[in-house]
């Protein structure tokens, strides 16, 4: 990603441990380089999207934060991709739209303006902040806009407020510029300090994987993904209607050998049927104990603020996954990458 300007923060005890999370002091080190996670060998195989890991009590008292909702998958949004219309040989149109949809209330939608085809190009979306209450707003119809989705601040602090990814890819949903947004088959929902462990036993597989030119199936047991040498492992953090941040968690993987299909941030949502996360307040990457806002999708808009990383990585301290420094990006108007 060019243009971005980046820099490296180290967090004190008192501020990010002592006061933020209430819990054990633990020392930052002295570099966030890209080194493994330590696992946690009494944490257990990694928690698979859709487990009831969530309904743990563990994350009572946590950074002042309630235990997640039962089921997380009817709290949180999911998203499907739509054209206005495809060709005679199945080419989305230029228009469509992202499907944003909320258990209890009606869809929105947000206008894609353009469409590329190839691994690196889909759906691009030049209004983001702009949410649209009938699909038609976005095929020619009249515009009926609507008001942009919120929810309250957690008791942990800004995380940055909710928007959707700059654009998909079209590996990205069920069909090429059509259909759910898939799930990333990898992908570890983290809720409390069990989750989190088995989140950093995860990773730590993943990170021994990469490179080894090896097909692995995903956490269901199907496909077939390919872990480049230089893996990427990448978060989000998506928030209920009443205030509760989860992370996702999952590695950028590729559908083909020589990495020419990758799966992005939009792909870690938290339903097993698929959604992906259309509506996220912060993302970006994992590189050993240093978190970073570098997404290429999420990482764009007033809302992404060194502060807004800093409370992610008191998140992530809470739920028991060590991060000791932070490298933010400063946000860009147009955004490409993972």
């Amino acid at each position: 990603m060019s243009g971005k300007v980046s820099g490296c923060r180290l967090f004190g005890i008192a501020a990010l441990f002592g006061v933020a999370c209430g819990g054990n002091p633990q020392s930052p080190g002295l570099s966030g380089g890209p080194q493994p996670p330590s696992a946690n060998p009494d944490a257990g195989p990694p928690t698979s999207v859709g487990s009831d890991a969530g309904t743990s009590s563990a994350t009572a008292g946590a950074c002042g934060l309630p235990s997640a909702p039962a089921d997380l998958c009817a709290a949180l949004p999911t998203g499907k991709v739509s054209p206005c219309s495809q060709d005679s040989s199945g080419q989305p149109s230029q228009t469509g739209y992202l499907e944003i949809d909320s258990s209890g209330s009606p869809p929105m939608y947000v206008c894609a303006t353009s469409w590329t085809p190839g691994p690196s190009g889909g759906y691009i979306f030049g209004q983001p902040g702009t949410f649209m209450s009938q699909a038609q707003s976005c095929c020619g119809g009249t515009a009926s806009a609507t008001a942009a989705p919120t929810a309250p601040q957690p008791s942990i602090g800004s995380l940055g407020t909710l928007h959707i990814p700059s654009h998909i890819k079209p590996q990205e949903t069920e069909q090429p510029g059509s259909g759910p947004i898939l799930q990333n088959p990898f992908a570890v929902m983290v809720t409390d300090t069990t989750s989190g462990a088995a989140a950093s036993a995860a990773m730590s597989k993943w990170i021994s994987w990469a490179g080894d030119n090896t097909p692995h199936q995903g956490s269901d047991g199907a496909g077939a993904y390919y872990f480049p040498s230089g893996l990427l492992i990448n978060y989000v953090i998506l928030e209920t209607s009443g205030g509760f941040p989860v992370i996702v968690i999952g590695p950028e993987v590729s559908m083909a050998a020589d990495g020419s299909t990758p799966i992005g941030h939009p792909t870690l949502g938290v339903c097993p049927a698929g959604g992906g996360a259309p509506l996220a307040v912060t993302a970006g990457e994992v590189q050993g104990t240093t978190l970073n806002n570098h997404s290429g999708r999420y990482d764009y808009g007033p809302s992404a603020t060194a502060q807004t990383l800093d409370t992610a990585a008191m998140l992530f301290n809470c739920m028991g996954i060590q991060i000791t420094a932070t490298k933010y990006y400063a946000p860009t108007s147009s955004s490409a990458g993972t």
